[in-house]
């Protein structure tokens, strides 16, 4: 009988469990609980586990929003602290690995299939080379994934969320001095976030219509609103700039994949608008730049393929 495996895949706001066979990624069992709900991780994944009536579990990986370095690991966005082994004890698991969200995320990159992914441009490299993954939501996150020399693959936590804003015309110096508050240093997730889509159309309308980031991505796909429109087409635009430095820096010629929730809701505007040519737009490196593919991830739990990963190490 084939072993099994926890994963989760844990948020500020919700957290959600799989199972596995080890040596798969293949996830079974998906739930997706409230965090309110719970008084603890602890809880959550100890709520999982009973509901299913496991008694033992081969291993378990659990992927977090939030720094993983030292004993007791706590979540960005929530006052929830835990330690590895009180999380494998909770998960009735011989053996537990602790990642960070996108150091999952990276990790699940060479097990997406084509009906996972939606290409944009570039051209699929004939072998293993270094790859980025990014994602706006509640936050800019990001990681790189770079192939080892006797095989394999190693994830590197990165941070893009708190670069600078990447400002090129006149009339965006204005909309990024429009979003700033005072005193307060200005940062690339201020603006290529969920958040900081709202914030963006809120000094862009005159009257805002819409309430939330979901509000002004329906609204400007629909295009029903002149504001929201512009919104989103300056957010696409700073999205590819940062897109295409992070690639250029990293030299990722094995893609760039987008993930979080708001990438996959815009694809067909990513894929018609002029996302691809401000991507590769460097001047004289710019023949660098084209073959290098991006992907808008669709899978709706890839974090969990990247835990599975890990425990296959």
């Amino acid at each position: 009988m084939a072993e099994l495996a926890l994963v989760g895949d844990i948020g500020g706001t919700n957290s959600r469990f799989g199972l596995v066979e080890l040596g798969s990624t293949a996830v079974r069992q998906i739930e997706v609980r409230k965090n309110n709900d719970f008084n603890s991780l602890e809880d959550a994944v100890a709520h999982y586990v009973e509901a299913l009536g496991l008694t033992q579990l081969a291993a378990a990986a659990i992927d977090v929003a939030g720094p993983v370095e030292g004993e007791i690991v706590s979540l960005t966005n929530r006052d929830w602290s835990f330690t590895r082994e009180s999380l494998r004890q909770a998960a009735r698991a011989r053996r537990f690995r602790l990642l960070n969200d996108f150091e999952a995320l990276a990790l699940s990159l060479p097990h997406l299939g084509p009906s996972d992914v939606v290409q944009i441009g570039g051209e699929t490299p004939p072998r293993p080379e270094v790859k980025i993954v990014m994602g706006p939501g509640t936050g800019l996150g990001m990681a790189t994934l770079a192939p080892l020399p006797q095989g394999g693959w190693m994830a590197l936590p990165g941070e893009v969320g708190h670069i600078t804003l990447p400002v090129v015309t006149r009339e965006e110096f204005d909309l990024r001095e429009k979003m700033t508050r005072p005193g307060v240093l200005f940062e690339s997730e201020d603006a290529i976030t969920g958040g900081g889509l709202l914030r963006m159309y809120q000094a862009i309308a005159e009257k805002p219509g819409q309430a939330t980031p979901e509000d002004v991505v329906h609204a400007a796909l629909a295009g029903t609103d002149a504001a929201a429109v512009r919104t989103l087409d300056q957010f696409i635009v700073w999205l590819a700039r940062i897109a295409g430095d992070v690639a250029m820096t990293m030299q990722a010629r094995g893609g760039v994949y987008l993930a979080g929730g708001i990438a996959p809701s815009i694809v067909e505007r990513l894929k018609s608008g002029p996302f691809r040519t401000i991507f590769q737009e460097k001047g004289r490196l710019a023949h660098v730049m084209r073959p290098i593919p991006v992907y808008v991830i669709v899978d709706p739990y890839p974090a969990f393929k990247g835990c599975a990963a890990a425990l296959m190490e």
